[in-house]
């Protein structure tokens, strides 16, 4: 006679199920989870991501022959923009030859990249010219007294910190929106790498 009410399964068995199902889902679900938290280091930032970016509101500047122009003529390209106080020494020539050859590194997408070098102090523009000369892409210009706070305010740089003591270089997207900043002393390699997945990923520019 067979017995209708079968025998009860031991714990033991069901913790042996319960333990089945559970190595199952993870080996399932780890792809998934290691996928989430793992972020390779050729993925991750070199500079400092300013988020969410700031758009750059247009400033009167000078440009080489004393004329004035507005910074915004200047957005429709990826732009690294860096400051001096006053003349272009040797640490900021050197400092644009690094960000030239990035810019050079970038093959057929060299033209959407260009840099600009911004004095504060309008009367050491002829300095500038140099940097010009040697980079004709290069663009040169300084901002007066009445719009160095104006625009010094949306870098977040203090109106009278020397720029020395805080430099960066920043980048700004095609739209105007200022995107990353780097210290002055990086590698030019982080600003490769950044730059050259932003063109890869970005149509504008």
């Amino acid at each position: 006679m067979n017995d209708v009410n079968p025998r009860p399964i031991s714990r033991a068995a069901q913790n042996r199920k319960r333990w089945t199902l559970v190595a199952l889902m993870a080996l399932f679900l780890l792809p998934v989870i290691a996928a989430w938290l793992w972020k390779p280091d050729t993925f991750r930032n070199r500079g400092d991501l300013i988020d969410p970016p700031r758009p750059l509101t247009n400033v009167q500047m000078v440009s080489p022959d004393g004329s004035t122009v507005d910074l915004d003529t200047f957005f429709g390209r990826w732009t690294y923009i860096f400051f001096v106080d006053d003349s272009c020494a040797d640490s900021c020539r050197k400092l644009s030859d690094a960000i030239e050859r990035v810019r050079l590194s970038q093959g057929k997408n060299e033209k959407r990249i260009r840099l600009m070098v911004v004095t504060l102090n309008p009367d050491s523009l002829p300095s500038l010219r140099q940097i010009h000369i040697a980079m004709p892409r290069t663009i040169v210009l300084a901002v007066d007294a009445s719009q160095r706070v104006h625009l010094l305010s949306q870098f977040a740089l203090p109106a009278d910190v020397p720029t020395q003591e805080v430099r960066k270089i920043y980048l700004v997207d095609p739209l105007g929106n200022l995107m990353m900043s780097y210290p002055a002393r990086s590698d030019p390699s982080d600003l490769r790498k950044d730059i050259s997945r932003l063109l890869r990923a970005s149509r504008i520019g």
